[in-house]
This record gives C-alpha cells, sequence and structure tokens, in this order.
C-alpha cells in the first residue's frame, strides 16, 4: 500500500463503491477496504428500492413529477422529521443517480415506476428496483468499479477491518487496519470516507443506542457498527436509535438469536387480503389487520410488549386461503407445527395459547367477537376482509416479531458530508454516507420508500465528483 492515499473509503457497498468510483474517475488514489470476503455489503441482502422525481424513465413514460413533490411525499410520508437539508441534497440529485445506473444497464422490473410496494404510496409513480433486487445495482456498479481497478486509481483491500482512525492535531489522518491473518497496519489518507453501514448485527451496539426496542434483525453480518463506534471515539455525535420502526412479519428460526429473523409471512393486505387474526401477548387483537397503511400497522406492532405478535387461524383458513408464507409451499408449512420454536397447533384454542405463550381466556375472547363480526359482516376494529369464521380445529398460530433491516441511529453530517462532532462542527477530514449516517436521517420513524439504497449511492457520487479535495495540504482543524 502507498504511504498516502488521496481518499480512504471503509466500506465497499451501496455508498463506498460509488464513492470509490468517481473519486478515482477525478484520478484520486483511492483505497478501498471492505470487511467481507466480497463488496457489496447490505446490496447482497437489499430488494434495492429507488425512488427518484423527473428520471428519464418517468419522462420516457409520459409521467409528470418534480423533485418539489417528491419533498412534499417525504414530509407528509415522515410528519416532517426528515433531516431537511441532508433529505433535500438526496432528492434533488437522485434522478441524477437513478439515470446513471440506468444508462450503465440498470434492468429494471417490467412494471417499474410504481407509486408505493410495500410502504406508504407516492403522489405518482416514482418508485423502481431491479429484477435481482439490490444485487441488479451491484452488477451495475462492480464494472466501473473493475474499471478503476484496473486504471489503477482504486485500491481494493477485501478481508480488511478497521480498527480505529487515526488522527492528528484534531484531524482524521488515515485508518488502522487488520487484515484476514490479525496483521495490523495504519494507512494514511488526506480523505476519510465511513461507508461501513449501520449496527443491527451488533447486538451490544444495538442495546446501547436503541434500548427501548428488542434486537431481532435480518441484515449483513458485517452491519456490526464499526464506523459508528470508530468516529465516536474521535467526538462524532451519534443519535436517531430510539427512532426505530420495525418490519412485520418476522420469524426467529432460534429464539436464543436475535440475528435469525427471516421474513416471507405476506401480511400486507395490498399482496394478499387478510384471513388470520394478530393478537398480542393477551390474545387481544390490537390492529386492524387489513388496515391501507403499512405505517399504521408497523406502529401498532411496535407498541406491543416485546414487539411482537401472534397470526392465528385454522384448519378451514389454511386449508382455503391463499398461502400467506412467500417462501414455503402450504403443505411443508403444516410440517412446521409444533417442530418449529415459532409454530403452534392444538386441537383447542386454550391448548394453543398454552403452547404459544399467549393468554388463554383472552384468545377465546378475541375469536368469539371475530366470528361474532364475520358473521354480522361489521367487524368492531373495521375490518372489511371477513371470509370466514375461525372455529374448525385444529388451531395454528404463528409467533411473529417486529424486525430490523436497518438501524434507526448514526453519524451526522453536514451539506458536504462531513461527519460532525458533539458541539455540530466538522471532524476535518472525515465524511460519511449510507447506512452509517442511520436510516432515521432521512426517513424519520417511519419508512420512506427508497430513500436508502439511492441516497446512499447518490451521496457517493457527489462525494467522488465534488466534496473530496486532496492535493499537498491536509484540512485545516475548524
Amino acid at each position: 500500500m502507498d504511504d498516502m492515499f488521496d481518499v480512504i473509503v471503509v466500506g465497499a457497498g451501496t455508498g463506498g463503491i460509488p464513492t470509490a468510483i468517481f473519486a478515482g474517475q477525478r484520478g484520486a488514489n483511492v483505497l478501498l477496504i471492505e470487511a467481507d470476503d466480497r463488496v457489496g455489503g447490505t446490496l447482497h441482502w437489499s430488494s434495492g428500492q429507488m425512488t427518484a422525481a423527473g428520471t428519464k424513465l418517468q419522462k420516457r413514460l409520459g409521467i409528470e413529477d418534480h423533485p418539489d413533490w417528491h419533498w412534499d411525499d417525504c414530509l407528509r410520508i415522515s410528519k416532517g422529521e426528515v433531516h431537511p437539508v441532508l433529505t433535500r441534497i438526496a432528492i434533488d440529485h437522485a434522478a441524477d443517480s437513478f439515470d446513471w445506473l440506468c444508462d450503465n444497464g440498470l434492468d429494471l422490473v417490467p412494471f417499474a415506476p410504481v407509486a408505493g410496494w410495500g410502504h406508504e404510496p407516492h403522489r405518482v409513480r416514482r418508485y423502481a428496483w431491479g429484477v435481482n433486487g439490490g444485487t441488479s445495482v451491484l452488477e451495475v456498479m462492480q464494472p466501473l468499479l473493475d474499471e478503476q481497478i484496473g486504471r489503477g486509481t482504486v485500491t481494493l483491500s477485501l478481508q480488511t477491518k478497521m480498527t480505529k482512525l487515526l488522527t492528528e492535531n484534531g484531524a482524521v489522518v488515515g485508518v488502522e487496519v487488520q487484515a484476514r491473518d490479525g496483521g495490523k497496519a495504519e494507512v494514511f489518507g488526506k480523505n476519510v470516507v465511513l461507508a461501513t453501514g449501520g449496527y443491527a448485527a451488533n447486538p451490544a451496539l444495538w442495546k446501547e443506542l436503541t434500548p427501548n426496542y428488542p434486537l431481532r434483525s435480518y441484515c449483513n453480518p458485517y452491519s456490526r457498527g464499526e464506523g459508528i463506534i470508530a468516529a465516536r471515539s474521535v467526538g462524532a455525535r451519534v443519535d436517531g436509535g430510539d427512532r426505530f420502526l420495525c418490519s412485520t412479519g418476522g420469524i426467529l428460526q432460534n429464539p436464543n438469536d436475535p440475528l435469525s429473523a427471516r421474513g416471507g409471512l405476506i401480511l400486507n393486505p395490498h399482496f394478499r387480503q387478510p384471513w388470520e387474526i394478530f393478537v398480542n401477548h393477551k390474545g387481544e387483537r390490537f390492529m386492524r389487520e387489513d388496515h391501507p397503511s403499512v405505517d399504521n400497522r408497523e406502529h401498532a406492532l411496535l407498541k406491543q410488549k416485546n414487539v411482537e405478535m401472534w397470526v392465528v387461524f385454522d384448519e378451514g383458513i389454511r386449508q382455503n386461503a391463499p398461502n400467506f408464507h412467500s417462501e414455503i409451499e402450504r403443505e411443508h408449512m403444516k410440517t412446521l407445527f409444533n417442530n418449529h420454536p415459532s409454530y403452534f397447533a392444538a386441537d383447542t384454542l386454550d391448548e394453543l395459547a398454552k403452547r404459544a405463550g399467549v393468554d388463554a381466556a383472552g384468545l377465546k375472547k378475541t375469536v368469539e367477537e371475530f366470528n361474532q363480526g364475520v358473521e354480522a359482516k361489521k367487524d368492531k376494529l373495521g375490518r372489511e376482509s371477513l371470509p370466514r369464521p375461525i372455529n374448525r380445529g385444529p388451531y395454528y398460530a404463528i409467533k411473529t416479531v417486529g424486525y430490523a433491516v436497518l438501524s434507526p441511529g448514526g453519524l451526522d453530517i453536514d451539506a458536504d458530508f462531513r461527519v460532525l462532532d458533539t458541539k455540530s462542527k466538522p471532524i476535518p477530514n472525515l465524511y460519511a454516507t449510507g447506512e452509517v449516517l442511520g436510516k432515521a436521517r432521512l426517513s424519520g420513524a417511519t419508512y420512506l420508500s427508497g430513500m436508502s439504497v439511492l441516497p446512499a449511492i447518490t451521496f457517493g457520487r457527489l462525494l467522488g465528483q465534488t466534496r473530496l479535495k486532496w492535493g499537498d495540504n491536509r484540512a485545516a482543524a475548524e
């Protein structure tokens, strides 16, 4: 490795790769380090969904859109809780980033763009993703990264972990790294960009930063918050950890392993109307299962004990309802009951409640009231999907948990993507992009469709194109 790099990028994922590409295209000598044995980071787990207003795709389809409309939608859906400066930057440059991906071969799903998919809808069709989810984005960016590696502008070091940031007179001057053989080295750079992802794979850090909600996650196992930890050690402010919102329908494969959550249950009424009911520890329904707002359903689950619920149904529903497990066939799913720690079955509701760990009296009363609502065609919670009662044994319950795919808290940055300290002053030579900023930075305590992947790419592009400076002099401490 060279004694001094123009740019050191820590994390070869959604934000780190474009940072390295565009800095390399400007002629920088870039070191890109990655703890995994492959590039891509969270893109290997992500659905790759993106939103952008005024794209070439929209124009080609005759869809009128404008960044101001996108901004209004973000404010409406987040209830105004987004970071105003950073969100506006992400929105205003989103179309350029999306068009760049498309111009370089992004293979979109044929029905894109749409107004909404899995989260609150936007006013116009601006929501799109590739046929292979997040890996579709990686398939576009990796050849461009390889080109810079081939030119010699980018040096890629895999299975290399940053262990700390190096400082001199208050400025970041490089990183200490640890290779796969355990050997450590100090590497110096004029700019250090943290693109290390979140902390949803680090139970200890989750407990510290997001203590009010239990960790159950499905994420990149390298999302251990190492960038947050390193930046905090040199004075960076970390916030937003309390602004968590769960995804629904997670199933723990191992109740003792918070990182074993997996999705698969189709609980969104936009994709499948519910036949089942959802109950909490008391055996009580706590949400309208077919409520049209996913934000409403997610926040309802968030308020429940341990952020968990049980999906309850009977043999009649099991046989006749559309299959609601996207990854398991109906007949195979039956074999999981009483053989999987989250699947329960019994001949009576009393026994089901005992096995599942919910209040039996509450469950029996809830099922009775629900059945009365089905017969009267009027549900007390306003549910409209009432195809049949729950009255034919055996009875079933699947324990599901609210789970994290992204972590809410992270580093704060300014409009030039410089990491800020606890007094809101930039830490010289230290920058950040991607989930290391925290999901809540650009979404608030909700999920804004497509406001994770594309902003990470956008900030990375802008860092490489204009924000990072290199030359003989390091940035002076401010």
